[in-house]
């Protein structure tokens, strides 16, 4: 058996390969690299060559093009779309404009979607919208400026007056710092223009008003005639309440427009030289104030800011020419003022009782009683009830009714204004006397003596408590009195009243034999007046 042959040992052994670490990490990297070199040269030919060709053949535009048209024609389309949608489209614009990346062409087109809504006479919900847009304009800018107006004057004519004051004051606040006084007084004037449309309260504008006095002072010279204006108007609205205490409150603020002008060189705003004039005729001086409510009145434009001091012209010119005798004139003048009054006057206006009822007593002493009694009955459906507005009204109405000789509704008017007269104006005591003698002779004429008798004796107690009162209407009282009395056999009741009024007719012969008669009968019928006797005695 052979056996195998022994390694020589200068002939080298057979080895197994063995690879180090190092060169095993070094051929993976490799691999990589080589991986990242393919990928790279297949994205660069992928650019180079198809995202270049797919430019190249329009592809590309043509895309980008299609979604910026869809959202183009989608946004187009919602102005003009449903409440319901343009609402939604509001509330969730910064989802369905996330689009527009550029923050301006953005806000360009949240204000077109507002525009909208104002357009829509929906800007109590553009309100929020606009307020914050115009928040995020920084600067400020005339644009906006005007957009601001925009928002405002759209939610006046809904009747949103206060939301109008941010926009003002922004507008305001713009002008102010452009030293732009011009265009502050044309921007008060425009508030003050939109608080008369919307306010009537007469307190709410009076608080408005002062504060638009205290803005129209600060732009010194250039609102000297805006403040004139103002403060004037502050007057109308005192005037229209017809108190005394009003009235006097509003001579207070016509001196205050006179301090701002020169009375002797009224400036050319036509409602100061009215404000003057009417303050003049209040001060007695006539023919100067006449020769400025002209002149005011004529040159005074139709407009919103114009209409009080017009009406307030008329008003007085009327009661001028009322005063001269010149009743048809006086009338023309008050219908001219109605005719302005439609178009510029609230129909809540106080305004409107006090024109029919002036006009109503001009067509009463015209003896056009027809024509007073439904001036006096428009005047009446303007006042609402159980106010001191009324009082006025319900006298002509009650005094046109006996004189067209209706004398239930003049005993229903006369009742009426008593109540108002005894809640409202018990301070005017002679014209609650006056009002209670005619009701008298409403029941007088009605053949009902005892009622008739009770008012006249109400009418006298009452005549003869005001201070300074009619002497000759507080006789007529005491003699109607004295006769009712006489006829309903009250000799001693009439003895009494005849025997005060002995007193008071000492100049008048007539009048003294005719009570001396009449008091005979009462004596000779048993009138008793010992105790008359006895009281004066005891005051004696």
């Amino acid at each position: 058996m052979e056996s195998e042959p022994e390694s020589s040992p200068t002939q080298p052994s057979e080895e197994r390969l063995v690879l180090r670490p190092i060169v095993k990490y070094i051929a993976i990297g490799l691999g990589f690299v080589t991986l990242l070199g393919i990928e790279y040269a297949t994205y660069r030919a992928g650019i180079e060559r198809g995202y270049a060709e797919g430019v190249a053949s329009g592809e590309v535009a043509a895309s980008v093009n299609r979604q910026a048209v869809d959202n183009l024609r989608h946004f187009m389309q919602v102005p003009s779309a449903a409440d319901a949608v343009l609402l939604k489209a509001v509330d969730t614009r910064a989802e369905s404009l996330a689009w527009i990346k550029d923050a301006a062409l953005r806000r360009e087109a949240e204000w077109v979607l507002a525009q909208a809504l104002i357009t829509r006479g929906n800007a109590v919900a553009a309100d929020a919208m606009v307020r914050e847009l115009i928040g995020n304009t920084q600067p400020q800018t005339e644009l906006w400026v005007r957009r601001a107006l925009v928002t405002a004057r759209a939610l006046a004519a809904e009747k949103q007056y206060e939301p109008t004051a941010f926009y003002y004051d922004y507008a305001d606040a713009f002008y102010a710092g452009n030293q732009d006084a011009a265009a502050r007084v044309a921007l008060l004037t425009e508030r003050l223009e939109l608080l008369q449309k919307v306010v009537t309260e007469p307190d709410v504008l009076q608080k408005e008003l002062a504060a638009y006095a205290e803005k129209a002072a600060q732009l010194g010279d250039a609102g000297k005639e805006l403040l004139a204006g103002i403060w004037a108007n502050k007057g109308l609205i005192y005037r229209e309440q017809g108190t005394v205490v009003a009235m006097e409150q509003a001579n207070r603020c016509f001196k205050k427009a006179l301090q701002v002008v020169d009375t002797q060189n009224v400036p050319e705003l036509a409602s100061a030289a009215v404000c003057v004039g009417s303050l003049l005729l209040e001060q007695g001086e006539r023919e100067r104030a006449e020769s400025m409510l002209r002149d005011g009145l004529q040159r005074l434009a139709d407009s919103q800011t114009d209409a009080p001091y017009m009406l307030l012209a008329l008003r007085d010119l009327a009661r001028m020419e009322q005063e001269n005798g010149n009743t048809d004139a006086a009338l023309a003048y008050l219908y001219r003022a109605e005719g302005v009054a439609m178009t510029h006057e609230p129909e809540q206006s106080s305004f409107w009782n006090c024109l029919y009822d002036q006009r109503g007593w001009l067509n009463f002493v015209r003896e056009s009683y027809g024509a007073a009694l439904a001036d006096f009955e428009k005047a009446l459906a303007r006042c609402g009830k159980n106010t001191a507005l009324q009082a006025q009204p319900l006298e002509g109405a009650a005094r046109c009714c006996i004189a067209l000789g209706q004398m239930d509704s003049a005993e229903r008017y006369l009742l009426d204004c008593i109540a108002v007269r005894s809640q409202h104006v018990a301070a005017d005591a002679e014209a609650l006397g006056r009002v209670c003698f005619y009701l008298a002779g409403v029941y007088d004429v009605m053949g009902q003596a005892e009622p008739a008798a009770d008012y006249y004796a109400r009418a006298v107690e009452h005549i003869a408590a005001a201070p300074n009162h009619c002497e000759e209407l507080l006789t007529d009282a005491m003699m109607a009195q004295a006769y009712t009395l006489t006829q309903l056999r009250r000799w001693t009741d009439a003895a009494l009243v005849w025997n005060a009024l002995s007193d008071k007719v000492k100049d008048n012969d007539t009048l003294r034999n005719q009570i001396k008669v009449q008091l005979d009968v009462c004596v000779r019928h048993g009138a008793d007046l010992s105790s008359e006797s006895e009281e004066d005695e005891a005051e004696e």
